[in-house]
């Protein structure tokens, strides 16, 4: 099946209004100008640099997701790209980083919260810390404005493992909308196996690659 065909077999799959966000981690240039004219607005990067490599196959409407783990020394280069949402904030310190780049760029920088579900994982911040840390970037930092959550959770051969820990930062999400007294506009949850019971766990944003790429 091609990447077209793919991506119209999910749109049958989701709900209007959730977001596809397209990981094109291993997708190769072709793909990727394949997945460009399919109608595709939302690509999900993990580096900088493919990036860098790729930008001149995107439309001027195109939204750029990173959603790779975001190194310190880059986050002057990612934001430099317009980047619609930083999806992988892990540390204070992260986004503290982001915030002075950005105020050094004249620019307020869309992040969501990475919750860390699979604790086999270094990063993201803990469901118990979440709230707390949310409050704090809302107060300090100026230049990035918090949209939301975003969470992998862990590996599993059955996709109905994935369920608590979608309604886990379902629940995280409704409550620190409580705290900053603003809705949180997204919640990133699912990938290709799993992105149904995200959706009916609350997601309004699903992240797929091999999904979208297989043949």
């Amino acid at each position: 099946m091609a990447i077209k065909e793919n991506v119209q077999e999910i749109r049958r799959n989701i709900p209007v209004y959730v977001t596809l966000v397209a990981a094109v981690k291993y997708a190769s240039n072709e793909q990727i100008l394949e997945l460009v004219k399919s109608g595709v607005k939302d690509l999900g990067f993990n580096t900088h640099q493919q990036l860098k490599k790729t930008r001149q196959l995107l439309t001027s409407d195109a939204r750029i997701h990173f959603i790779g783990h975001l190194q310190s020394n880059k986050v002057r280069k990612v934001l430099q790209e317009n980047i619609f949402l930083i999806q992988s904030v892990d540390s204070y310190s992260l986004a503290e980083r982001i915030n002075n780049a950005a105020n050094e760029l004249g620019i307020k920088q869309n992040i969501l919260l990475q919750v860390k579900t699979d604790e086999s994982k270094k990063h993201g911040f803990s469901a118990l810390e979440i709230e707390e840390i949310s409050l704090k970037i809302n107060n300090n930092l100026k230049n990035i404005k918090v949209k939301g959550l975003m969470t992998i959770p862990p590996l599993s051969f059955n996709p109905e493992d994935s369920r608590k820990y979608f309604s886990l930062v379902q629940n995280l999400s409704d409550n620190i909308s409580k705290k900053i007294n603003k809705k949180l506009e997204y919640l990133s949850m699912g990938m290709s196996d799993d992105y149904k019971i995200a959706i009916e766990e609350g997601s309004n944003m699903v992240r797929i690659g091999r999904a979208i790429f297989e043949s």
